[in-house]
């Protein structure tokens, strides 16, 4: 595969991630109000935390695995 592809791959990935985060921040649901919002953020960052660690494992064993490929 070349770098070419790669870097358009990322380049697609980051557009769609920026995307589905303007969808979310513009969203109809994210404009109101939520009482409880500020409630359990400790669950919250820890689970985002948890999302975050699995994300980057996946991505240096695909980095790793087209390395000595």
């Amino acid at each position: 595969m070349s770098m070419v592809y790669l870097i358009g791959l990322v380049f697609i990935v980051m557009c769609a991630g920026f995307a589905g985060t303007l969808s979310v921040g513009w969203s109809k649901a994210n404009r109101s109000e939520n009482a409880g919002y500020g409630s359990g953020t400790g669950k919250k960052w820890t689970r985002l935390g948890l999302l975050y660690v699995l994300g980057v494992v996946i991505v240096l064993a695909v980095f790793f695995a087209l390395l000595n490929r």
